[in-house]
This record gives structure tokens, sequence and C-alpha cells, in this order.
């Protein structure tokens, strides 16, 4: 079984990122176009694709580490020296796995909780949703973890729990971003707790932001 089919229905679906798509940062985190693309790198680049992003965020923050940044001192301090000296191999991403523990399940989890972050699923939304699902040429088993997913979304702390290493702490933030839709709302709230608790220093927040792919200007709105 192939996580990314899961990851890749979803996002073109809408069902991810508040029936919207994925999320940037900065100025453009607004911008429905933007949103677009963002999701669209998730449908089209995977789980793989994720942990590439990741890697490439990471090597953001230590080059700026290096060259003496310093986290503002009106910001939570982290154990920063549980970031340095990570490797590319640490950021890789297995779609195959499926084991209830695995890295990749875990991003689909990560990716299903943002897209709820605002705590709020009417009967509307929910019928929607099972019906896109349904619609989607899985097999029976990747079939039954779209609709686990969907149907329990993991709480911050359980899902928070489960992130055994930084590698996975930063993918699983920046799984979080591209599922989240910015203008509902609690996302910002959500994003920043998760931040908190996966014990990302800010730097790297916001390298994991910039890494998100920002669309060409076009004259179409």
């Amino acid at each position: 079984m192939n996580l990314d089919k899961i990851v890749k229905n979803l996002a073109g679906s809408g069902v991810l990122g508040g029936f919207a798509g994925g999320a940037v940062s900065g100025a453009l985190m607004s911008n429905k176009k933007t949103r677009k693309v963002a999701g669209t790198a998730l449908k089209v680049g995977g789980l793989a694709a994720l942990g590439g992003l990741a890697w490439k965020a990471y090597q953001g923050y230590q080059a700026e580490q290096q060259n003496g940044a310093r986290t503002p001192t009106n910001q939570t301090p982290v154990d920063e020296s549980v970031w340095r000296g990570l490797t590319p191999e640490g950021f890789d991403l297995d779609p195959s796995e499926s084991q209830p523990d695995s890295r990749a399940l875990l991003m689909v989890q990560a990716m299903i909780a943002a897209a709820y972050a605002d705590g709020h699923m009417d009967t509307g939304e929910r019928e929607r949703i099972l019906q896109q699902v349904d619609a989607m040429q899985l097999d029976r088993e990747e079939k039954a973890l779209a609709f686990d997913a969907l149907s329990d979304p993991l709480s911050l702390k359980d899902l928070c729990a489960r992130v055994d290493c930084p590698e996975v702490a930063a993918e699983v933030y920046l799984a979080s971003l591209m599922a989240m839709d910015r203008e509902r709302l609690g996302a910002d709230i959500y994003l920043e707790a998760l931040s908190f608790r996966l014990g990302l220093p800010q730097p790297l927040v916001d390298q994991l932001h910039a890494s998100l792919p920002v669309p060409e200007q076009s004259a179409v709105a």
C-alpha cells in the first residue's frame, strides 16, 4: 500500500487545506492562488517531496546559525543543540510504509488534524468529505486508513507525542502548514501551539514557511 495515493487524492479533492488547498508563508498567505500552488505541490510531489522540502528548510536554518543569527529574546527558548548535525537521510520519507507507527502515516494524520484545526466540521462538510474519500480509487486498507484519519483526527497532544526525532518534528509542522487554510479561525493559533510542542526554533519555523513554493505572477486573479 502506498500512502502517497491517499495524500494526493485528499489534496486533489480539497479535503486538505480547509477544503481550499495548502498554505504558504509571508504576505502571500491570504492569496488563494498561492494556497492552490502549495496544495498542488502536495498533490504532485507527495510525501517524498515533503521530506525534501523539510530538509531544504533545515539547510536554510543551519546556514543562518552558522552566520551568527540569533533567536529574538522575546521568543520561547528551545534546545538548539538538538537541531545540529542533521543529515538529508534523516528527512527521508517512505510512502510505502503503512504500519500504525510509520512516519508516512503520521504525516497523513498531521495533515488531517491541521485541516480541522478550527475544531468544527458541520454536517455538510462531513458528508462532502466522506463522498470524496468514497470516490477515491483506493483499496480497502487504504480507504480504511483514510476514513479513520478523517473521522477521528489526532489531538495536538497525541500528534506531538508520536514525534520521536527533530527531523519528524520539522516534517509534521510542514505537513500541517501545507494542509491548513490560514484564513480559517484558529489556524495561526494552532500552528504556534504546534511549533511550541514540537520544540521548533523560530528561525526554523520561518524557513519551513519560506520553503513552500510561490506561484509565478499571472494576470489571472
